[in-house]
């Protein structure tokens, strides 16, 4: 079974950075910066040039299988036994991205928004659009990523800009202040976020020009690891790095903080309202991957029929899995970067190796 809808590079890369500034307005950096401190930047940079080369091996799988996303060619490499059991953990993983980010944008609404508003009710209004998305096609969301992309990018730069008047630079200060080991471990926890971006992997069949797969990678996580990295320095420089660290959404704070004059205020509606956009989206493509990839591991002639069993299963998993953002945070803190880093490194570059030794192409 095929994708018929076909994407251009530029909503290529616009649907790659729509899911990492899904996880920038959410609890990422406040992750990050409970994980590496002040040495929070570096572990963006050293993440950065450890995804792109990781972009390389995507890319290059992409143009040695051509047509073929990872559960296709691990059923080619590995046969249809053990290449079924591989191609399943794709779909599965992208599956569980989908229910993290639904149950995080339902606690931060409630917990920042909707205090009387309860989370099963806005993850069913979540859920429902996320599944209007899915069934109306990548195409369809890959229009809407080239059109608010940018909002997303310039929003996020626009909000770094406000503050500058009161970012301090010397609370950055100083760096590899306990070695290398912050920096590492941070790194490790942000390329499990970023290296989601191996939704790359089913983008590149469908792309109309494939060769395009490294360029639309490499620049949406620049793109993105910007984006992070000025909501990092921004929560440090103006809160302070023990304030920073208590922060559910650094960047929900910094979009409190900011005023322009005493005539605007109250401009966290319209970084809700971005943020909302980003989230519904990317979990529409996670849904999109995992519906895909699962029929075509188990030989369905389409997708269709999988999207709103898996809307449902997710509002369930999403509703009764974390009872509050303790809960999720001590998931994506201490299982969430083993399970990805197992998914978006471990099993790809097994499967490179094991096409380059067998011999395989597609």
């Amino acid at each position: 079974m095929e994708e018929k809808g076909i994407i251009n590079t530029n909503q290529f890369i616009w649907l790659l950075f729509c899911i990492i500034t899904s996880f920038t307005v959410l609890h990422t950096p406040g992750i990050l910066i409970v994980q590496s401190g002040r040495d929070a930047v570096l572990s963006i940079i050293l993440a950065w040039i450890l995804d792109v080369l990781l972009a390389v091996v995507y890319a290059y799988m992409g143009i040695r299988f051509p047509g073929q996303n990872m559960a296709q060619y691990s059923m080619t490499i590995l046969g249809k036994g053990l290449g079924k059991v591989v191609g399943m953990m794709f779909p599965l993983f992208f599956f569980l991205v989908s229910v993290l980010l639904q149950s995080g944008f339902a606690i931060m609404l409630h917990v920042a928004f909707f205090p009387k508003t309860s989370i099963e009710m806005i993850l069913l209004c979540s859920s429902i659009t996320v599944a209007y998305a899915v069934l109306k096609g990548v195409e369809v969301m890959g229009r809407v990523c080239e059109f608010f992309g940018p909002i997303f990018l310039a929003s996020l730069i626009l909000l770094f800009v406000l503050v500058i008047p009161d970012l301090h630079l010397e609370n950055l200060k100083p760096q590899l202040e306990h070695g290398f080991y912050p920096t590492i471990s941070g790194s490790i926890l942000i390329i499990s976020f970023i290296g989601i971006c191996i939704i790359m992997g089913l983008y590149i069949p469908i792309c109309d020009r494939p060769e395009n797969g490294f360029f639309a990678k490499f620049s949406a996580v620049s793109m993105g690891g910007i984006t992070i990295l000025l909501i990092i320095v921004a929560s440090i420089g103006v809160f302070s790095i023990s304030q920073a660290k208590n922060m559910f959404s650094p960047s929900l704070r910094l979009a409190r903080y900011v005023h322009i004059t005493v005539f605007i205020e109250r401009l966290e509606v319209i970084w809700l309202m971005i943020a909302i956009g980003a989230l519904i989206i990317s979990a529409a493509e996670m849904i999109w991957a995992f519906s895909l990839q699962t029929a075509q591991v188990i030989g369905l002639k389409s997708y269709k029929p999988l999207i709103l069993p898996s809307i449902l299963v997710s509002f369930v998993l999403s509703a009764t899995s974390f009872r509050n953002s303790i809960d999720l945070f001590d998931f994506i803190n201490y299982s969430y970067p083993i399970i990805a880093m197992f998914v978006e490194t471990g099993l790809e570059m097994f499967l490179f190796f094991a096409a380059l030794i067998l011999k395989k192409r597609g």
